[in-house]
């Protein structure tokens, strides 16, 4: 398009639309995001609608029923949309919608608590590698979700059959960590921005990363490969999608918005506040990505043998 049409683009509000609900990873990003826009001058109307159900099935729905009306919404999804469409949750996938840009990717952790006999991760994977049910593992996403599909990983790349596993899935991360403190599980695999309270307060032991790089607010703990489970590695990716038909000059304005943004003093202090790992791409790179994305969990569903067809 010429550079006229697309600088013809103005953007002088936006809402983001979340499909779950308050206090959760999707709605903090939102959250978070509108705080940086405001704090850096950037768009000072932005507003955040939470339509829960199905998953987030419902605000897709809303999204797609009334594209004409949502020229200045981003969704906030990612992973979970990949992951539900996969399991058959409901018939949107992300390519239903214009995929704007990735902005996190979360890092999953091993996250134990005190009861548990293993001082590292080393010997955590050689407990798993004995037997596979050594170890009660728990998390926030039902079986077959994207917490169960990172513990999957974990034991593929360790040579263990994630079919044996021991999984307890929970109705959100909060439920979870009470899971884990009350010793009802002895490890979570979930990200560790999620639980970083607990783990600054010595709470729980985050025992490794599945990166491939040491993490800023937590130097001293090691990634997986560097205790022998090489290419262990998986993310919770949050993205921004808009309306399906939205115009590519639009599509490039809020992209270009979005790109100013996290160069901003007032994204960088949300940013380290929340310890999100910040994954920025867009255009190609960011329809690449998420075309591996699901390649990979469509993987991991097949090992764990639960891959609907």
């Amino acid at each position: 398009l010429p550079a006229q049409a697309l600088a013809a683009e103005t953007i002088d509000r936006l809402s983001f639309l979340v499909g779950f609900g308050v206090g959760g990873g999707f709605d903090q990003t939102a959250r978070g995001v509108q705080e940086a826009l405001q704090k850096s001058g950037l768009v000072r109307d932005v507003t955040v609608e939470n339509r829960t159900g199905g998953g987030g099935s419902v605000a897709i729905a809303h999204l797609v029923e009334t594209a004409a009306r949502q020229q200045n919404t981003l969704m906030v999804n990612g992973t979970s949309l990949v992951v539900r469409s996969l399991n058959r949750e409901f018939s949107q996938t992300y390519r239903d919608v214009t995929l704007v840009n990735t902005m996190t990717a979360e890092i999953f952790g091993l996250i134990v608590n005190k009861q548990v006999p293993y001082a590292d991760a080393r010997a955590l994977v050689a407990a798993l590698k004995s037997d596979a049910r050594a170890v009660r593992f728990g998390g926030g996403s039902p079986r077959g979700g994207i917490d169960h599909l990172a513990a999957a990983k974990v034991l593929k790349q360790a040579g263990v059959d994630p079919k044996a596993m021991q999984y307890i899935a929970y109705d959100g991360g909060g439920k979870a960590m009470a899971g884990l403190l009350g010793n009802e599980v002895q490890c979570l695999v979930m990200p560790y921005s999620e639980a970083l309270t607990q783990i600054r307060s010595d709470q729980v032991r985050l025992l490794a990363l599945m990166s491939d790089k040491r993490a800023p607010e937590v130097p001293s703990v090691p990634t997986l490969a560097e205790v022998g489970v090489a290419n262990a590695t998986l993310a919770n990716v949050r993205a921004f999608f808009m309306a399906p038909g939205t115009s590519p000059a639009r599509v490039q304005a809020f992209g270009d918005l979005l790109e100013r943004l996290v160069a901003t003093p007032a994204f960088e202090e949300v940013r380290a506040r929340f310890g999100w790992n910040l994954f920025f791409t867009r255009g190609q790179a960011a329809q690449d990505f998420f075309v591996q994305h699901e390649r990979e969990l469509r993987t991991l569903l097949s090992d764990t043998g639960m891959l609907k067809t």
